[in-house]
């Protein structure tokens, strides 16, 4: 067996080494936990403290924590590219999930749109099937605190900013590797390369450009029938990339009624 120790393993007995470090770490850990989950998980979680490389997390019943054991390990690899070898694995445990509430002075949060309601839908039909309402109640709930917001939210990371996209998510977009991946997702929107907040920023440029398309096919094709296949294939394409779905047409409500008019199908 190799004497030499990997990355992770080092900083991990550095931390164990050091106290101050070590609790510098845990609380970056905790802080971290809504980016590394998302905003629809982590308004149903709550990470609780780290104890020897186990992260603790607290969900609302045991339905939550059964469904969540299947994310393991992609919230570990997760952590362990921000934070290496510091949360080694995540453990989820029943019980009351404290999160901020609306104070009875004030204003309710505004209505939610048609077309936001089915964007939740869609979100929501690609969990498992036991997580899906509750997926649902905590992304009305996000989509509410972001239209309350000041500032509207950014179209990539979801996060309220008075730039749109955020600054964060501005340079990400503007990453060689992440325009790369656009542009396969153009053709191949089921198929990503990357994860995490990458892949979002490449399928909110690769929705972009699609959208792009699909107004620059569209007066082609009333001229010219013979091109509205092509349009179908864009349009298909679109949807699949926005809803993560193989079979679009239940979301054929999503293009532009100007689209749907020529498309008889999907």
């Amino acid at each position: 067996m190799s004497e030499a120790r990997s990355a992770a393993e080092i900083i991990q007995k550095i931390l164990e080494q050091n106290p101050f470090q070590s609790g510098l770490q845990r609380g970056r850990v905790l802080l971290l936990w809504p980016r590394v989950v998302g905003p629809i998980l982590s308004e149903m979680s709550q990470a609780e403290r780290l104890e020897g490389g186990v992260l603790f997390v607290r969900v609302p019943d045991s339905v939550v924590a059964h469904q969540l054991t299947y994310l393991k390990e992609e919230l570990v690899r997760r952590y362990q590219e921000m934070l290496p070898g510091v949360v080694r694995e995540v453990r989820f445990q029943v019980g009351a999930v404290s999160k901020g509430k609306t104070r009875a002075e004030d204003p309710p949060l505004p209505p939610i749109a048609p077309a936001e309601e089915a964007d939740l839908q869609a979100l929501a039909e690609r969990v498992h099937p036991a997580l899906r309402q509750a997926v649902m109640g905590a992304g009305r709930a996000v989509l509410r605190k972001q239209k309350a917001s000041p500032h509207p939210p950014c179209p990539v990371c979801g996060a309220s900013s008075p730039k749109r996209p955020c600054a964060s998510c501005g340079r990400l977009l503007a990453q060689p590797y992440v325009q790369r991946e656009a542009a396969r997702l153009v053709c191949f929107p089921l198929r990503p390369r990357l994860e995490g907040e990458p892949l979002e920023a490449a399928r909110y440029l690769a929705q972009q450009r699609l959208w792009a398309q699909l107004q620059e096919l569209l007066p082609e094709a009333v001229r010219d029938p013979e091109l509205i296949a092509i349009l179908r294939d864009t349009a298909r394409r679109y949807l699949q990339l926005r809803t993560g779905q193989q079979e679009v047409r239940s979301y054929r409500h999503l293009l532009p009624e100007a689209v749907l008019s020529l498309l008889k199908e999907i």
